[in-house]
């Protein structure tokens, strides 16, 4: 029941936010406790993990297509859960400094997507997960179009049109794989795992599945939408966009290639690692060249999953882990930098970095929240994100050293654009800007991330120990491939 709880509760206060169209207080009060209840259910679910994949509903749809509604959920599949359990609650909360329109609209939006998410992350039937993976995006889509920035009906049409392309080269690759079942054809994922594809369909078959995932994270070359798509995004779009919906790129390589076409993931290894580290470099050096806050965010999420991607190609338990790791590091660090960028947007009116600076003296406690994300943002010792970037490091050394080196190189620009980021927003002259302090809320808002920070930090098995022993068994398999 926990696993239908987590979909039905945001479903159902979404649909009663649509329906009863409530006032301001009352809509964010109901969608918020609509997300604490489901981060109590996600908790509970981590709490009670033995280490054993769980199948909780499992019930005949449509069998003639191998659809079966199935939910369950592995160690890796709850580290998502937990991921999108705790994350949405702060989501919400964005909402109450940042009005936006329509407060029941906007948040029922935000609670469908939820819901979907939810459910890409339990689904253990591979049409059942494609169609949430598509349900997810409508909220999203029309939180853009109606909410969104400059240009929002270009931007928005441009993003839907690329995760279209990825999901129907998703849905042709479901459905080719399901079709190779034997009868009755089963898209479960264990009926699809313990195909013995040929390696010359693996080959292809890999970059019809690969495409929607890469699209998704986004990796280099199939990034374009990604940056304008954020700036232009309300801050709470934004927020999903980039710390929950792209982990299911990270999600559905494991998911798809790793156990689907494992062999077809192996022939193309290098290349992906190639594109995945050319495409973080690129968009690092690009973050540093950013006059917008906001932007320079941006590109830094599009670093960061290029080399969360790379480390999952490295084949081995360090780089592995680490990616899956920093899914859940990558995700908290992404909700803080956009609640304070939205935090200066509020104070200064803009995102443009040469209209800030100097408000250090102004924005004392301001000054110390960002700096302790800055902290985990460079991957600074105690910090959630210097061990998934030391594990990621270790896996990419162990594939390749020149590999290693690159990583290196992205985790010292990374650490240079960060500071350069603090320090233009909040150093050097001071510019006379009449601006207030971080007040009470905003310490309510921040200062628990920062926690999870530091205590995921000190403490990683409380991540690691969900995804040693799923990464071991995708391991074991691939010792036994040709």
């Amino acid at each position: 029941m926990e696993l239908l709880a987590l979909i039905l509760i945001p479903f159902l206060a979404a649909t009663a936010l649509l329906a009863f169209r409530p006032a301001a207080a009352a809509a964010r009060g109901l969608a918020l406790t609509s997300t604490l209840l489901t981060l109590a259910f996600a908790l509970w679910l981590w709490y009670t993990w033995t280490g054993v994949a769980v199948t909780g509903i499992s019930h005949d749809w449509v069998p003639a297509w191998g659809m079966r509604f199935k939910l369950g959920y592995s160690g890796i599949g709850l580290l998502m859960i937990l991921l999108t359990g705790v994350l949405f609650p702060f989501i919400i909360g964005t909402g109450y400094k940042q009005p936006t329109g329509d407060p029941a609209l906007v948040n029922s939006m935000l609670l469908f997507s939820q819901a979907a998410l939810f459910g890409v992350f339990m689904a253990q039937n591979a049409f059942l997960f494609y169609i949430f993976f598509e349900l997810s995006l409508i909220p999203i889509f029309f939180l853009l179009l109606f909410w969104g920035g400059e240009h929002k009906r270009a931007i928005t049409i441009r993003f839907f049109l690329y995760t279209l392309l990825g999901g129907l080269a998703l849905l042709f690759s479901i459905a080719y794989v399901t079709l190779q079942t034997p009868l009755p054809h089963s898209a479960d994922f264990s009926a699809l795992a313990a195909l013995e594809l040929p390696m010359s369909t693996q080959y292809w078959l890999f970059w019809t599945m690969f495409l929607a995932f890469a699209i998704k994270m986004p990796i280099f070359p199939f990034h374009s939408w990604q940056p304008e798509t954020y700036v232009m995004a309300p801050t709470q779009g934004t927020m999903v966009l980039s710390a929950v919906m792209g982990k299911m790129g990270i999600y559905g390589v494991v998911l798809f290639l790793f156990t689907i076409v494992p062999e077809g993931a192996l022939h193309w290894t290098n290349l992906v690692l190639v594109i995945s580290l050319f495409g973080a470099l690129y968009a690092a050096v690009i973050a540093f060249r950013q006059d917008d806050f906001k932007r320079l965010v941006a590109y830094s999420s599009m670093s960061h999953m290029g080399l969360m991607c790379a480390a999952l190609f490295t084949w081995n338990a360090y780089g592995i882990s680490g990616g899956l790791y920093q899914t859940f590091a990558h995700g908290v660090l992404m909700v803080c930098l956009f609640y304070i960028v939205g935090m200066m947007y509020q104070r200064v009116g803009t995102n443009d970095l040469s209209a800030m600076g100097g408000l250090k003296t102004r924005m004392p406690r301001m000054a110390l929240l960002f700096m302790l994300v800055v902290g985990n943002a460079i991957s600074m010792p105690l910090t959630q994100s210097f061990v998934g970037e030391w594990l990621m490091f270790n896996g990419l050394w162990q594939l390749d050293h020149w590999m290693a080196v690159a990583g290196v190189v992205l985790i010292v620009l990374g650490a240079i654009y960060m500071l350069y980021a603090y320090q233009r927003v909040l150093l050097g002259p001071d510019r006379q800007l009449e601006v207030a302090d971080a007040d009470d809320e905003e310490h309510f808002f921040l200062v628990p991330l920062i926690a999870i920070t530091f205590v995921v930090g000190v403490f990683p098995n409380i991540v690691l120990h969900l995804v040693d022993g799923p990464v071991q068994q995708l391991l074991n398999s691939f010792t036994s491939l040709p």
